[in-house]
């Protein structure tokens, strides 16, 4: 009985699997402004991650990520600046500019955009 109290706590301690897998580093929620109006503005917010399958890749943008994260707030700002409350949302015109950037910082390609959700309020 002693053995099985001394053993739980290693599987409690466990390391949880990563969420996208080991080549996926997540990035922070960013928030944009938009136009809803007169005297109003309204928000999209962007969940995203980039995922390559080099190991060197992934520790150059984990150093990045400061950077980067830059990049992707200027260019998602410059275009929610041309939407309003009645706009819809172009993913694919999102992707190929934080693609564009993400290239642009990183030097080259490896590095794949992966979008989680886009809210526009």
């Amino acid at each position: 009985m002693l053995g099985a109290l001394v053993s739980a706590p290693a599987f409690a301690s466990a390391p949880k699997k990563k969420g996208g897998g080991v080549g996926y580093t997540q990035f922070a929620t960013i928030s944009v402004f938009t136009d809803a109006g007169k005297r109003r503005h309204g928000t999209m917010s962007v969940d995203m991650g980039l995922y390559s399958e080099d190991e060197k890749l992934v520790e150059h943008i984990k150093l990045n990520q400061p950077r980067l994260q830059d990049a992707y707030l200027s260019r998602l700002q410059a275009y929610a600046g041309t939407l309003n409350s009645r706009s819809l949302v172009d993913t694919g015109f999102i992707t190929t500019q934080l693609q564009t950037a993400t290239d642009a910082i990183l030097g080259h390609k490896g590095a794949q955009v992966l979008l989680g959700s886009i809210l526009l309020n």
